[in-house]
């Protein structure tokens, strides 16, 4: 029961992780990184040291921190609507122009009295992230719709058509959020006032816990939750008496967030004892310096916490139970209060403790709480690291929707130098640019069979496109994108989306083998290198598919890189062999593993001669020193010949068809039970339960 509902959970937050509004959201806070350290050391400098009032010239140093944060909401709305934009496949600078145009003129963040520009900070952080997401989804769905594209197939540019495109669907968006908005305008501001009456004489314990709990998560979707919280609340629920002679602000910052909001310290240290967690170590690392004086936004937006389902819990826990803690440790006389005025926030952990109660008990409580905080947080962080989406992961994930953007540049240049002498070719480019702008790339993964016991030997990674339907197809774009050069931008998505499968292999235990293809162009002209940085790691477990053109092409040269991918543990196979170039003296120099029998040389309707040649082609490959591995193989006459060949290493659909990772991972799980060959796993690909 508890798997069961674990293995749900799990689904449901990778849903979320891999969402494309939270993974742009997270691209879009990221960016802004080197803002928010930046921003909060000059403040904290100025702060610190005073400098504003120390001379003339720095006097606008004293407003910078009101300056910073209240342009923050532009900021947000604008890296957001860039990264939305991009993954959603619209057009990365129209998009986020239109967003910040509707923003400007509907929300009031920005307003002109007497001819001076002020800023709302409230509206803003109503809606830089609501706004993207109306504009991006809505000119989204309208440039999806022909009646809307003004110019079709034509000798113009693809580049050019397809801004020409954007007049019409961006007239409309603009038109409906400027006629829609007011109305929801009202909506908020009465939502606003209905916040601000919200009863002033609760108690002490109602107070801190509306406080910490919607501060919490207003920075849980992002939005800087202290600030917002204050400017939506009364100022009762903001500045109160805890304790006589402890106010509320020296409470929270000497005893309750502990290292920045959420409490830091905590989820550091918990992070530096997280065994394979270099992720989280690295990020840890990063914040530590800044969480020293309670700044914390490196670690919200970058491990994240920032719409993170595992991280949500002990986020709300922590500074709960700290104050809870914190309250009696004082309330009890443990504790006693000596310095009522307000400590800077930014003053440093057990120096604020110190200073507020001029006791070693102060810093005792405060190393306690980080250490209860560390201890909620690791479980947490563990589940987080186990499942869900990190570092690499998230780069290929955000990969798999770019490929189309990246060959749509270089189809651009391409139409450009050859306008007149190309057209045909730049014309079926753009058919294939178009698909994989409006579909995902991704890996499948076919069985090989071990024909005799029907056990799991192995996989072949092949890429797909999910369209936009839904559908799978297989990519028939490749030989495209071939006659235009444009094969390296999907041979580095094969390579790290591989990568990141493997490791997902390895969270459950299993190391497969799996081969997958790569150009012979690319692998000549450097690709080979990538592939030993991507699969060193993965000794034995890797195996690269090579056509018989690479030694055709530069003979010297492929068998130097086949050594070299040897040396670092990873296999080579030649594939389609009994096609093309295939020629017999070639064998005998090769210094690859395995070979690959092409679809094309099993016997047809058992024709004898057919017969003799697959069998005996085999037996002369094996007796060369190679494995063989037999493709193609659809009917149980077919698993006859290749049975009567010796061949231990099978793939085809009689078995199995091409399956997404999840279901690979799967039956390697299962991979000792024998695999029906019935009509239901021919059809569908996948393990028939029993």
């Amino acid at each position: 029961m508890t798997r069961t509902l674990l293995n749900k959970f799990n689904q449901y937050a990778f849903k979320i992780s891999s969402n494309t509004v939270i993974l742009s959201l997270r691209e879009g806070y990221i960016a802004l990184i080197p803002f928010f350290i930046v921003a909060s050391l000059i403040t904290l400098i100025n702060q610190w040291l005073n400098i504003s009032m120390k001379g003339v010239e720095h006097q606008f140093l004293e407003d910078f921190n009101v300056l910073v944060w209240g342009i923050f909401p532009v900021l947000t709305l604008m890296s957001f609507s860039y990264y939305l934009s991009k993954n959603l496949k619209v057009h990365s600078i129209a998009s986020p122009i239109l967003v910040f145009t509707c923003f400007t003129a509907t929300t009031g963040y920005i307003t002109i009295s007497d001819g001076d520009l002020a800023i709302n900070h409230r509206m803003g952080a109503l809606y830089s992230l609501l706004m993207p997401v109306v504009c991006c989804y809505f000119l989204s769905y309208l440039e999806s719709l022909r009646v809307f594209r003004l110019v079709g197939v034509s000798s113009i540019s693809l580049f050019l058509r397809k801004h020409l495109n954007l007049i019409l669907p961006y007239l409309i968006v603009t038109s409906v959020v400027l006629l829609l908005f007011p109305y929801i305008d009202l909506a908020a501001e009465a939502i606003v006032e209905v916040l601000k009456t919200l009863n002033p004489h609760w108690n002490v314990f109602e107070k801190l816990s509306m406080q910490l709990i919607i501060s919490h998560l207003l920075w849980f979707i992002g939005v800087h939750g202290d600030n917002t919280y204050q400017l939506l609340v009364s100022s009762e629920l903001t500045g109160y008496f805890v304790l006589p002679d402890l106010i509320s602000y020296n409470f929270f910052t000497g005893f309750v967030i502990l290292g920045g909001t959420g409490c830091l310290w905590g989820l550091i240290v918990a992070a530096m004892f997280l065994k394979n967690g270099q992720h989280e170590k690295r990020i840890a690392a990063i914040s530590s310096p800044l969480a020293l004086f309670n700044i914390s936004e490196v670690m919200i937006y970058a491990l994240p916490i920032v719409f993170n389902p595992y991280i949500l819990l002990p986020f709300l826990l922590c500074p709960l139970v700290n104050a809870s803690i914190a309250y009696f440790a004082f309330y009890s006389g443990f504790v006693t209060v000596e310095y009522a005025d307000e400590i800077p926030w930014f003053t440093p952990i057990f120096v604020n403790g110190w200073l507020l109660t001029e006791s070693v008990k102060g810093i005792v409580l405060q190393v306690g709480l980080v250490l209860i905080n560390a201890l909620i947080y690791f479980p947490f962080l563990k589940a987080n690291r186990d499942n869900n989406l990190s570092g690499k992961a998230l780069d290929v994930l955000m990969k798999r929707y770019t490929a189309g953007r990246l060959i749509e540049e270089g189809a651009e240049g391409s139409f450009s130098a050859t306008q007149r002498k190309e057209q045909i070719n730049a014309h079926s480019l753009k058919e294939v640019t178009e698909a994989l702008n409006q579909g995902a790339l991704t890996l499948f993964y076919q069985p090989k069979i071990n024909p005799y016991n029907k056990q799991v030997v192995g996989f072949e990674a092949l890429l797909r496109l999910t369209n936009k339907d839904g559908t799978v197809s297989g990519p028939w774009f490749l030989e495209t994108l071939d006659q235009h050069n444009l094969l390296h931008i999907i041979d580095n998505y094969v390579i790290d989306q591989l990568e990141i499968d493997l490791e997902q292999f390895a969270k459950h235990g299993l190391k497969p083998k799996i081969s997958f293809n790569i150009s012979p162009q690319n692998l000549l002209t450097g690709g080979y290198r990538r592939i030993i940085k991507a699969f060193a790691k993965f000794p034995g477990q890797v195996e690269v598919e090579l056509l018989e053109s690479s030694y055709i092409e530069d003979f010297n040269k492929t068998v130097t890189i086949v050594d070299a991918l040897k040396k670092n543990k990873i296999d080579c196979a030649m594939d389609d062999f009994g096609t093309g170039y295939s020629c017999l003296s070639v064998l005998s120099k090769l210094n690859i593993e395995t070979i690959k029998l092409d679809r094309s040389l099993l016997p047809e309707q058992l024709n004898s001669k057919s017969i003799s040649l697959y069998t005996n082609l085999s037996e002369m490959i094996s007796k060369l020193g190679f494995k063989l591995v037999a493709e193609g193989v659809e009917t149980t006459d077919e698993e006859k010949v290749v049975k009567q060949s010796h061949i231990e290493c099978v793939q085809g659909f009689l078995y199995f068809k091409a399956m997404p990772v999840e279901e690979a991972i799967y039956l390697y799980m299962t991979k000792g039970d024998s695999v029906d060959t019935d009509n239901t796993a021919k059809d569908k690909g996948e393990p028939v339960e029993e």
